[in-house]
């Protein structure tokens, strides 16, 4: 297991670990083959319940769907997508963040998921952060705790972008939130 204390890259990806709820843009080519979408999202709805019961904390899903890729001002944003699936929860204090991630790790780790690196600041630099990150197959996943006035405990999980023919509709799965709404991009409101 990696250590990192400090540093450029170590404050860039808890950055990234921060961002990860929302859509970012790629400028790497999409993944042409590989998992279908619904291959994906069956995947994340069984990924993404047993990451928020491993931790044992009372993380809840905050999104399960598929996004897109592409810039926002491109109109046809189905071209290219990628799922993505967050459960996160605030937690009473930094030890029970801590056990939290430590359970998520063990979970990962004897499901074969491989640890990538981990990365931690104490309270007195960065606010009380840890970092784990993990990948299998195509999916990488983020476990993330921070303090910043309050204890949080964040799992995000993300497939690649890749590429869809012109008629390709975006899903939600049911386990979102959002999923029964109407939009733009999403048919599952639509009675």
């Amino acid at each position: 297991m990696k250590l990192r204390q400090g540093g450029v890259f170590a404050a860039a990806t808890v950055l990234i670990a921060f961002l990860g709820g929302c859509a970012v843009n790629t400028e790497e080519a999409p993944d042409p083959v590989g998992e279908t979408s619904p291959d994906l999202m069956q995947r994340f709805e069984q990924l993404l319940p047993a990451l928020a019961e491993q931790a044992g904390s009372g993380l809840r899903i905050d999104d399960l769907r598929e996004e897109s890729c592409l810039r926002p001002e491109i109109e046809e944003q189905q071209l290219e997508t990628r799922w993505l699936g967050i459960t996160s929860g605030e937690v009473p204090d930094g030890g029970t963040a801590n056990a939290a991630l430590d359970r998520i790790g063990q979970w990962l780790d004897a499901e074969g998921w491989e640890l990538q690196d981990e990365v931690t600041y104490p309270p007195d630099e960065l606010g009380d952060i840890r970092v784990l990150m993990y990948s299998l197959d195509d999916v990488n996943l983020t476990a993330t705790y921070r303090n910043s006035g309050r204890p949080w405990v964040e799992v995000l999980a993300v497939s690649p972008c890749r590429e869809n023919p012109p008629e390709h509709q975006m899903q939600r799965s049911t386990l979102d939130p959002e999923y029964g709404l109407s939009s733009q991009y999403y048919q599952d409101g639509e009675s």
